[in-house]
């Protein structure tokens, strides 16, 4: 280990000591399952804004998405904006009135409007999305470690899952919070001096342009527009009413908390991360040495740029910025899933009538398992993207609709309909995404534009095309318990 890797393992080392202290004295703030899993619902705006960006902000937008940058040019950043317009439209239209339910879980929503079996298919949703996410992050944290450490990929997985999953484990989401805005801060210092001091090196955006050419700046110098639309359709309903940001509705201290942090979250990172991105996509892109270490891998790109391009002080800055990004994702997700174990599962199955105390173990202990279980995935499933792009063709089919119509548009009558939906867009997916992989090469041939067609989308439509069949051949109130929407509004507290 050279004199610049004992500098960054030193600043490494450093953040990840100041994220295990905020999770112990987090701990001794935790009295109940709702301490634990919605930080008390006393989180005002401007928290609720760091934690909803911090948790925005993981290994797909910048590792991953540097290195989309770095492959495909421009197109990349463009698709990134998508996420964030969801999250304006999320806090202007939908967080105020998911705040005043008073819920727990997305799989308590369903419930509410549409019944038990939709329940069910929310919550498996909810963990095919959550467990893929989880591995996501996981994944970028063990290549940011080996990348630019030099540290095994295994090892850097362990270690940096051990230090998440601690943190997560023992002080719950207000461990989350907490730990979220530093991450908030340092990932957006460290990514804007970088993206500035690359800028003024190159000249700006002409010199940029000199170095690397053109193609970079064209839209679709590697993508089709059917493509690039169908990405950007599905970026921004692949995360819309994710767990991660329902659940920060729900820890606001208010209705209008709620509304102004997620809000907030998406206007600033609407207007910070795409340019930022691009910016140090192509940076990377003219620098020979990263070519050099890259090789058939792009997301090597931005570690890669991190450990070359900078001084030992910056870039361990800048390492710090990288490691806050996915660690704010994965313990969002972390406490997702605890929660959703604690409120969909044991408590929904096997004691309804359990004490706040077996809630409280449960949830840790979930936090525990589904970590571990996590890591074991990122063994085996390395590709960033790759892994987004499946979640979020499972999820947008199933989920979008059932949530834009419980809030806007429900009546009792509808619930077939949804559900209905739900099978239908979750098929419907399923089917393209075999068809894609098996017949690729003969629907190229016959019409090419169909194969950048994304399954999120043909599932959305299909969803859509139930919904409607069954809405007008159906218009009774439904029966059967698995159907009967509940009246009850959350399982730890009133509200």
């Amino acid at each position: 280990m050279d004199e610049n890797q004992l500098f960054e393992v030193i600043i490494i080392g450093i953040y990840l000591l100041g994220v295990l202290i905020i999770g112990v004295r987090s701990a001794r703030q935790v009295r109940t399952s709702l301490d634990y899993t919605l930080a008390g619902r006393q989180v005002p705006w401007i928290i609720v804004l760091a934690t909803t960006a911090a948790t925005m902000v993981g290994g797909g937008a910048s590792v991953g998405m540097v290195g989309r940058v770095y492959e495909v040019g421009v197109a990349a950043a463009l698709i990134t904006c998508a996420w964030y317009l969801q999250l304006i439209l999320t806090g202007v239209l939908i967080a105020p009135r998911l705040r005043r339910l008073n819920l727990i879980t997305v799989g308590d929503y369903f419930e509410l409007k549409f019944g038990i079996l939709a329940r069910t298919m929310a919550v498996v949703n909810c963990w095919v999305f959550l467990m893929g996410g989880l591995t996501a992050q996981l994944v970028a944290m063990g290549t940011i470690t080996n990348v630019i450490l030099g540290v095994d990929y295994h090892l850097a997985l362990v270690i940096g899952s051990v230090v998440t999953i601690f943190y997560a484990t023992v002080g719950g989401m207000r461990a989350v919070v907490k730990t979220d805005v530093l991450q908030f801060v340092i990932l957006v210092v460290g990514f804007t001096a970088a993206a500035t001091l690359l800028l003024i090196r190159a000249g700006g955006f002409e010199g940029m342009a000199q170095q690397v050419g053109r193609e970079p700046f064209y839209l679709t110098s590697h993508w089709s527009w059917p493509r690039i639309a169908s990405l950007f359709v599905a970026f921004l309903l692949g995360e819309t009413f994710i767990p991660p940001y329902v659940m920060r509705c729900f820890i606001a201290r208010d209705a209008r908390q709620a509304q102004w942090g997620v809000t907030g979250a998406g206007l600033f990172l609407l207007f910070f991360m795409p340019v930022t991105t691009f910016i140090l996509g192509v940076s990377a892109l003219a620098d020979p040495s990263v070519a050099q270490a890259v090789g058939d891998n792009p997301q090597l790109a931005f570690p890669t740029l991190v450990r070359t391009a900078f001084p030992p002080l910056f870039s361990g800055i800048l390492i710090g910025g990288l490691m806050a990004a996915v660690m704010s994702s994965a313990d969002s997700i972390l406490s997702c899933l605890a929660t959703s174990s604690m409120e969909d599962i044991y408590r929904r199955h096997f004691r309804p009538q359990a004490s706040d105390r077996q809630l409280l173990k449960v949830a840790q202990r979930s936090t525990l398992a589904a970590g571990a279980a996590a890591t074991v995935c990122a063994y085996f499933f390395s590709d960033i993207l790759t892994i987004f792009e499946f979640i979020y063709d499972f999820w947008a089919p199933a989920m979008i609709l059932p949530f834009v119509i419980g809030i806007f548009w429900y009546r009792p009558t509808r619930v077939y309909s949804v559900v209905a939906s739900m099978i239908g867009g979750m098929c419907g997916a399923m089917v393209w995404l075999i068809v894609q992989r098996t017949s690729s090469v003969w629907l190229e041939t016959k019409v090419g534009w169909l194969v950048d067609v994304s399954p999120a989308i043909v599932g959305l439509v299909t969803g859509v095309v139930w919904l409607g069949l069954t809405w007008v051949l159906n218009q009774h109130p439904p029966k059967g318990h698995l159907f009967q929407p509940q009246s009850r509004r959350g399982g730890l507290e009133s509200g």
